[in-house]
C-alpha cells in the first residue's frame, strides 16, 4: 500500500492538512503538535475507527475540530484512487462506490482485513492483545485455517509420528472429527473446541469407570470371593440326583403307604422355594420401578442432532443479532436526520431575522407565512421520523426477547443433553442388575414346576411300614441341605457372571479413558497445535529476530512459550513475557514483529508512533534499519517527537521530513 496524498480537514487539531508522501516520510514535532493524530487520521479513512474510537467507530463525533460542524480525511492510495470519509454523518466513498462496499473494495484492493490493516499502522497493537488472540492472529495471517476433516487428517498422521499404531491413529481421529461442526472453518478455536469436548469426555468416561469400580469392590467382599468352580456345581446337582434315586426307591419299597411323606417333604421344598422367589421377584420388581421412573430413552436422539440443534441455534442467534445490528444503524441515522431537522427549525425560528445559509451577511428574504410554512414541514418530517424511530426501537426490542429466548433454548438443550447421558448409564447400571435378578428368578420358577410336577403325579396315600417313615424323613432333611447349597451355588454363580461383567465393562472404560487421554494431550496447547504453529513460524520468527538485532544490537531474541505465546530473552537471559519489558523495549520488539507480519501478509507498509520512547542511540538503529529495508516497503511513516531544535532534511533521496507544529504541517 502506497499513500500518494493526505488531506485532512477538521481533524482533532488539524483544519486543514493537504500532503504528497513519498516512500519514507519522518513526521516530527514538539509533543501535543498534531503527530498522532495524523497516523489516527489515516487509520480513520481505512477503517471506520482509530485510537479515540471504540471498534465500531462509535466517538467518532469527538473528532471534529472544535467550534467546526463537519470533519474530513481524503487519501490518494496508488492502485486504488481516491478515499474520502467524512462526518458528520459517517460517510466514506472509494472512487464511485459507497458505505459498506467502498469498505470492501479498500480491504480487496489492499488483500487485508481489518485486523491486519490496524497492526500495519500500530506496531503496538499485536503487543496489546491477550496472548489467546495473539495465537489467533498468527493462525489466521499464515493462512492457518481449519474445518473438523482437516484437523482429523493433521491429527492422525501426528498421532502416528508420536508413536501410536496407524489403527489407533486412525480411530482417535474419526473419533475427534465429530467433536466440530462440519463444514465450518476457524482458527484455533477448533482446536480448542475439540479439545475441550475432549476433555468433557474424559470427564465423563472417568466417571463411568469409578461406578463401575465401586460396584465391582462390593461384589468381590465376602462370599463372593469363594465362588463355587463349575465342577462343585455338578457335583452338588449329583449328590441332589443320587439322593432323590434313593428316596425313590425307597418310596417304591414301601409302595403308597409312603406318599405322605413324599407330600410333606415337597410342599416344604416348594414353600422354601416360594419364599426365595419371593424376595427375588421385590427385587427384581423394585430395580423395575426404578427404571419407570427414568424418563423414555429418544432413540432418536444422539450427539448428532444436538450438535445441529446447536448450530441451528447459533445461526439463529447470530441472524437475529445481524438483524439488531441494521436496525440500530438505522435508528443512528433517522437520529441524525432529527438533529438535522431539530437544528434547521432552530435556525428558522431565531429571532433576529437572519439568513440560515449566511447569517453574517444576509437578511432573511422570507416572508413570516413562509417561515412557519416550512417550520411545519419541518415539524411534520420530525414527528414522522420520531414515529420510525419508535417502531424501530419497538423491532429491536422484539429481536432482543428473541435473542433472549434462543439463548435459554441453547442452555437448555445442553441441559437436556447431559441428563440424557446421565439418565442413560443409570438405565445400563439397573438392566445389568435386573438381568441377574431375573436369570435367577428364572432357575427358582424352573425349580418350583419340577417338585409341582412331580407331587402332582403322586397317588392318593396309604399307611406306611413301621419305620420307614422315620428313614424317609431322614432322607428328605438331607435332600434339603443338599439343595440349600445348590441354591446358594447358584446365586454366587450369578453373582460371579455379573462380576466378570463389571470387570469387563470397567477394562473397556479404562481403555477409553486411556484413549481420551491422548486425544486431550494431542489437542492441546502442547500437541498439534503447538507443532502446526511451531512449523510454520519459522522464517516468521527468523526475519522478527534479524529485525530485532537491528533494532538492539543483537541484544534481544524472541522465542516460543509451551503455549505458543511469544517471549523475550534479552542479553542471554531467560524468556520473559513480553508484558514485563520496559516501554522501550515493548516498543521495539513491536516494530519487529509488526514489520514481519507485514511482510508475511503482503502489506508493504509500515507506521511507527511515538518512536522518541527511543533514547538517540536506539532512534539510531530504527532508522537505519528503516534506511536498510525502505526498498521492501512500498512505504514507511515514523512519527517522533523532538526537542526545541528544529532538524535538518538530510537529503535522501525518496526519504521525505516533515515538522508537525500546532496542527499544521510543512515540509523540511
Amino acid at each position: 500500500m502506497k499513500i500518494k496524498k493526505l488531506g485532512v480537514q477538521n481533524f482533532r487539531n488539524h483544519e486543514a492538512t493537504e500532503l504528497e508522501l513519498d516512500q519514507v516520510n519522518f513526521f516530527v514535532g514538539h509533543n501535543n503538535a498534531g503527530k498522532t493524530t495524523l497516523l489516527a487520521a489515516l487509520e480513520w479513512a481505512l477503517t471506520g475507527h482509530c485510537l479515540w474510537t471504540d471498534r465500531a467507530g462509535r466517538g467518532s463525533a469527538e473528532l471534529i475540530c472544535r467550534g467546526q460542524k463537519q470533519a474530513a480525511v481524503s487519501l490518494e492510495v496508488e492502485g486504488l484512487g481516491s478515499i474520502l470519509r467524512s462526518m458528520p454523518p459517517n460517510s466514506l466513498r472509494v472512487g464511485k462506490l459507497t458505505g459498506q462496499e467502498a469498505q470492501a473494495s479498500i480491504l480487496n484492493s489492499l488483500r487485508t482485513d481489518e485486523e491486519r490493516l490496524q497492526i500495519a499502522l500500530n506496531a503496538s497493537a499485536f503487543l496489546a492483545m491477550p496472548p489467546s488472540e495473539q495465537r489467533a492472529f498468527l493462525f489466521g495471517a499464515f493462512g492457518l485455517a481449519c474445518t473438523a476433516e482437516t484437523v482429523a487428517q493433521k491429527l492422525a498422521a501426528w498421532l502416528k509420528a508420536t508413536g501410536h499404531s496407524e489403527e489407533k491413529a486412525t480411530a482417535l481421529a474419526r473419533q475427534a472429527k465429530g467433536y466440530y461442526p462440519a463444514n465450518l472453518t476457524g482458527g484455533p478455536e477448533v482446536l480448542e473446541v475439540m479439545e475441550k469436548r475432549a476433555k468433557d469426555l474424559r470427564k465423563e468416561l472417568k466417571r463411568d469407570k469409578q461406578r463401575a469400580e465401586a460396584a465391582l469392590a462390593e461384589l468381590s467382599e465376602g462370599a463372593l470371593l469363594e465362588t463355587p468352580a463349575y465342577e462343585q456345581v455338578e457335583e452338588l446337582k449329583g449328590q441332589l440326583a443320587q439322593l432323590r434315586q434313593h428316596r425313590e426307591e425307597l418310596l417304591n419299597a414301601a409302595g403308597d403307604r409312603n406318599l405322605p411323606a413324599r407330600r410333606q417333604a415337597l410342599n416344604h421344598k416348594i414353600s422354601v422355594l416360594d419364599q426365595k422367589l419371593q424376595t427375588v421377584q421385590d427385587k427384581a420388581a423394585g430395580i423395575i420401578a426404578g427404571l419407570q421412573g427414568l424418563p423414555a430413552q429418544d432413540n432418536t436422539t444422539n450427539e448428532g442432532s444436538y450438535s445441529q440443534r446447536e448450530k441451528d441455534i447459533r445461526g439463529a442467534i447470530e441472524s437475529l443479532n445481524n438483524q439488531m445490528a441494521s436496525l440500530k444503524g438505522e435508528a443512528a441515522n433517522l437520529q441524525n436526520r432529527m438533529e438535522i431537522v431539530t437544528s434547521a427549525a432552530k435556525a428558522l425560528a431565531s429571532a433576529d431575522r437572519r439568513c440560515p445559509l449566511a447569517p453574517e451577511h444576509i437578511q432573511c428574504g422570507m416572508s413570516k407565512t413562509q417561515v412557519e410554512e416550512i417550520l411545519q414541514r419541518l415539524n411534520q418530517e420530525y414527528r414522522a421520523a420520531q414515529e420510525s424511530l419508535k417502531d424501530i426501537q419497538g423491532q429491536v426490542a422484539g429481536l432482543l426477547a428473541e435473542i433472549n429466548q434462543a439463548g435459554e433454548e441453547l442452555a437448555q438443550l445442553k441441559e437436556n443433553q447431559a441428563a440424557e447421558r446421565e439418565q442413560a448409564k443409570q438405565r445400563l447400571l439397573l438392566q445389568g442388575e435386573l438381568n441377574t435378578h431375573q436369570l435367577l428368578i428364572k432357575q427358582l420358577t424352573s425349580e418350583r414346576e419340577a417338585l409341582a410336577q412331580e407331587l402332582a403325579s403322586l397317588p392318593e396315600p396309604e399307611a406306611a411300614p413301621e419305620g420307614l417313615e422315620l428313614e424317609l424323613q431322614a432322607l428328605v432333611e438331607q435332600m434339603q441341605e443338599v439343595e440349600g447349597k445348590l441354591v446358594q451355588a447358584g446365586e454366587r454363580v450369578a453373582l460371579a457372571r455379573r462380576q466378570e461383567e463389571l470387570k469387563g465393562e470397567a477394562t473397556t472404560l479404562t481403555a477409553e479413558v486411556a484413549d481420551m487421554e491422548i486425544l486431550v494431550k494431542a489437542l492441546g496447547p502442547d500437541g498439534l497445535r503447538r507443532d502446526l504453529l511451531a512449523g510454520i513460524l519459522g522464517d516468521f520468527l527468523g526475519r522478527v529476530n534479524d529485525r530485532l538485532g537491528r533494532l538492539t544490537g543483537g541484544a534481544y531474541q524472541l522465542g516460543l512459550g509451551k503455549d505458543m505465546s511469544l517471549l523475550c530473552r534479552a542479553n542471554g537471559g531467560p524468556l520473559l513475557p513480553l508484558k514485563l519489558l520496559s516501554k522501550s523495549e515493548q516498543l521495539r520488539v513491536g516494530i519487529a514483529i509488526q514489520e514481519a507480519l507485514s511482510h508475511a501478509v503482503g502489506l508493504s507498509f509500515l507506521a511507527i508512533d511515538e518512536a522518541d520512547m527511543l533514547d538517540q542511540e536506539n532512534r539510531d538503529l530504527l532508522t537505519g534499519m528503516l534506511l536498510d529495508i525502505a526498498e521492501e516497503y512500498d512505504q514507511v511513516l515514523v512519527f517522533t517527537t523532538v526537542g526545541d531544535v528544529k532538524p535538518e532534511n538530510p537529503g535522501i533521496a525518496r526519504v521525505k521530513l516533515f515538522w508537525v507544529e500546532e496542527g499544521k504541517v510543512s515540509a523540511v
